[in-house]
C-alpha cells in the first residue's frame, strides 16, 4: 500500500486504494493507482444521507417513544387501534417485546437509551386526557416516578438526554397550547423558561441543557424552530416544509426533521445546521408520529407512525465524506 498524503507542493501522491475514514480530509486530492483515477475527498454528512427499509416492529403503531441509536433502541407506547404500552428492544437485528409501559399512552416524549430510559407525558384512556405520569426504564422493566408539574400531551422531549436530565417543553391540555418548559434532575421537574410559542406536535432533539424543538401546531400547522440554550429560547429559521409531529435527530446545532403532518402526512426531510433548514432525502414511506431516535443527524430511525398505523421501520444513514473522480470535459 502506498502512502497517502494527497498534494505535496506541486507533486501528486498516489495510493493503491481510497482513504480510510481515518485518513480522509477534506479537499484532498490523489491519484487511485488501482482504478486509473484521480479523486477528490468532500463534504459527506446529512446532505448525502438516504433511508433504508429497516426490520418491522411487532405492533403497529403511531405516536410512540423511542430512544438510542441503530444499533440498540427502544421504542414504548403509541395508538395501535387503541392507546398500547408494548415496549420493543432493538439489538441491532431483532426487535423483541419486553414488559409494557405501566401506564399505556400516545405522544408521550422521552430521554436516554435502550437501557436506561424515561418515558414522560402523553395521552392515555386510563385516565384519559393529557398525562403527566413519568416512568423510567431499567433495561428490563418500567417503574412509575415524579411526575411532571404540568400534565400534557404532544410535548417536546429531549431524545439526546438521560434518566437524571432531561427537558419536557409545549404540548397540549386544557386551556390549550402550552409554553411550559420543565427540567429533570434524577429525582423531581422545575419549572423552568417558557418558549416562545405555546404548541403541541413538535418535534426535538437534544439535551436538557442543548435543545431543538421544531414545527407542530400552535392554530396552524407551523414550521417555527426554537434553539435552548440551557436558560432560555430563542426564535431561529423555519422548516421549509410546514408540519406537525415530524421525526428527529441529531442535537441543537446539527439535526434531522423527517415526516410530519402537514396535511397531508409527507416524507419530507430536512437538515438544521445551526441556523438554516436545507432539504435533503425524503423517507420513502410518508408519515406523520414516527417513534424517532438515533442520536445524530447522519444516523436515525424512523420507527411505524402513519396513518393507518405502521409497523414499517426505515434507518437513515450518511457518510462523514465523499470521494468523486475527477472528470474532464
Amino acid at each position: 500500500m502506498s502512502e497517502y498524503k494527497g498534494i505535496k507542493g506541486f507533486q501528486i501522491q498516489t495510493r493503491t486504494e481510497d482513504p480510510s475514514p481515518t485518513e480522509a480530509q477534506t479537499g484532498d486530492f490523489y491519484y487511485n493507482s488501482l482504478d486509473g483515477k484521480f479523486k477528490t475527498i468532500n463534504s459527506g454528512g446529512a446532505p448525502i444521507g438516504a433511508w433504508a427499509s429497516g426490520t418491522n416492529i411487532n405492533t403497529a403503531r403511531q405516536q410512540g417513544g423511542a430512544t438510542g441509536t441503530l444499533a440498540a433502541s427502544l421504542t414504548f407506547g403509541g395508538y395501535s387501534t387503541t392507546n398500547v404500552g408494548n415496549t420493543e428492544l432493538w439489538n441491532g437485528s431483532t426487535w423483541q417485546e419486553k414488559t409494557d409501559l405501566t401506564t399505556a399512552r400516545r405522544v408521550a416524549s422521552q430521554a436516554g437509551t435502550s437501557t436506561a430510559a424515561l418515558a414522560y407525558g402523553g395521552y392515555g384512556p386510563n385516565p384519559a386526557g393529557p398525562l403527566a405520569v413519568n416512568e423510567e426504564w431499567n433495561g428490563s422493566s418500567w417503574a412509575e416516578t415524579t411526575d411532571l408539574n404540568t400534565s400534557r400531551s404532544f410535548l417536546g422531549g429531549s431524545p439526546e438526554g438521560t434518566t437524571t436530565a432531561a427537558l419536557a417543553s409545549t404540548g397540549i391540555a386544557p386551556p390549550g397550547y402550552r409554553t411550559e418548559t420543565e427540567k429533570w434532575n434524577g429525582a423531581s421537574w422545575t419549572q423552568v423558561n417558557v418558549t416562545n410559542t405555546g404548541r403541541e406536535g413538535v418535534g426535538s432533539v437534544g439535551t436538557s441543557t442543548a435543545n431543538l424543538i421544531f414545527g407542530g401546531n400552535d392554530g396552524s400547522v407551523t414550521g417555527k424552530t426554537e434553539q435552548w440554550d440551557g436558560s432560555s429560547w430563542a426564535e431561529k429559521g423555519d422548516l421549509n416544509t410546514v408540519r406537525a409531529q415530524p421525526g428527529g435527530s441529531g442535537t441543537y446545532t446539527s439535526a434531522i426533521a423527517y415526516g410530519g403532518n402537514a396535511p397531508p402526512q409527507v416524507g419530507n426531510t430536512e437538515f438544521w445546521n445551526g441556523s438554516t433548514w436545507t432539504e435533503v432525502s425524503d423517507l420513502a414511506t410518508a408519515r406523520y408520529g414516527p417513534a424517532f431516535c438515533g442520536g445524530s443527524a447522519t444516523s436515525a430511525f424512523a420507527i411505524g407512525g402513519g396513518n393507518p398505523s405502521k409497523a414499517d421501520v426505515e434507518e437513515w444513514t450518511a457518510a462523514d465524506f465523499q470521494i468523486k473522480a475527477v472528470t474532464t470535459s
